[in-house]
């Protein structure tokens, strides 16, 4: 997953954008489908960020239950990265 995450994260950047909302969709042997999602204040352009909240859905819904065919990470509600503070060292 750590990949997958990598992948969007560096879409991201490609597009000079950051994201509001992660999904993850996950695909079982016998093809039932289910896709979850949670969306954050602050726009998203890393990938610990997106892995993170990956596995937090991952776990809350409790959706890793078995063996699975598929597993996908995406992201959507673009916006502008937020400007990272910097502080004088």
């Amino acid at each position: 997953m750590h990949e997958l995450a990598d992948d969007v994260a560096r879409s991201l950047e490609q597009h000079e954008t950051g994201a509001l909302t992660v999904q993850v969709k996950v695909r079982y042997s016998d093809f039932k489908t289910l896709t979850r999602q949670v969306r954050v204040e602050e726009p998203l352009t890393q990938a610990g960020e997106i892995y993170r909240l990956a596995c937090f859905l991952l776990a809350r819904d409790r959706l890793v239950s078995g063996p699975l065919r598929l597993i996908g990470i995406g992201v959507s509600t673009l916006a502008p990265p937020s400007p990272q503070l910097r502080l004088p060292l």
